[in-house]
C-alpha cells in the first residue's frame, strides 16, 4: 500500500517552561525534556486510538520506517522497529526494558564541555554528569516530580551505575556479527 503523510509532527526533546526553575531545553534529563510524545497516523495500516506508555526512542523510527516498507533492519541498528505495536500484533505497552538518552556539549561554553547520560526503565532514572563527582537517581514511583536526589545512597548508587554502564553499552557495536569461531 502507499503511504501518505499530509500531516507531519516531529521534537527531539520538549521544554522546562519553569519547572525545576528552569526554561528553555538545557542540559538536563528532566521528565519535561525527554518524555515527548510520540504520534503515529497511518490509516489503514496502524491501529487507531492506540495509547501506549512503552518506553521508545527516537531510534525507533528509523526501523519502524524501515520495516513498514518492507526493507531488512540493518543488524547495527540500535532502534527497534514499532510495527508490530503499531499495527496491534504486540503488547502496547511494553517495547523496552529502558530508554538511554545523551547529552554532548549542551552549554557550549569554555572547555567543561558537558556530557551527560540518562538511563530510564520506567521506573528509576539516573543521570550520570561524565567526568564530574555528582549525578541524579529519582524513582518515579515516590517522587514523579524529580525533586529528591538519591544520588547519595551509595547501595542504590552502585545498583543503577551497573545498570547504567550496561545500558550505554549496549549502545556501541561491537562490530559485525561473528561468522567463525575465532
Amino acid at each position: 500500500s502507499e503511504m501518505c503523510i499530509r500531516d507531519r509532527f516531529h521534537s527531539d526533546h520538549g521544554e522546562m517552561l519553569g519547572d525545576h526553575g528552569l526554561v528553555l531545553k538545557g542540559c538536563r534529563f528532566f521528565e519535561g525534556l525527554v518524555h515527548v510524545p510520540m504520534i503515529w497516523r497511518w490509516p489503514g495500516r496502524t491501529q487507531a486510538a492506540l495509547e501506549s506508555e512503552a518506553l521508545v526512542e527516537l531510534v525507533d523510527i528509523a526501523p519502524t520506517l524501515l520495516d513498514a516498507a518492507g526493507i531488512e533492519v540493518p543488524w547495527q541498528m540500535q532502534g527497534r522497529s514499532l510495527l508490530p505495536i503499531l499495527e496491534g500484533r504486540a503488547d502496547p505497552h511494553t517495547h523496552k526494558t529502558h530508554v538511554v538518552s545523551e547529552l554532548k556539549d549542551s552549554t557550549g561554553q569554555g572547555k567543561d564541555h558537558s556530557h551527560g547520560s540518562m538511563v530510564f526503565d520506567g521506573r528509576v532514572k539516573s543521570v550520570v554528569y561524565h567526568g564530574h563527582p555528582i549525578g541524579e537517581i529519582f524513582d518515579h514511583d515516590s517522587d514523579p516530580g524529580e525533586f529528591e536526589n538519591l544520588w547519595h545512597d551509595t547501595a542504590l548508587r552502585a545498583e543503577r551505575l551497573k545498570i547504567h554502564l550496561d545500558a550505554l553499552a549496549a549502545t556501541i557495536s561491537a562490530g559485525p556479527p561473528r561468522s567463525a569461531p575465532y
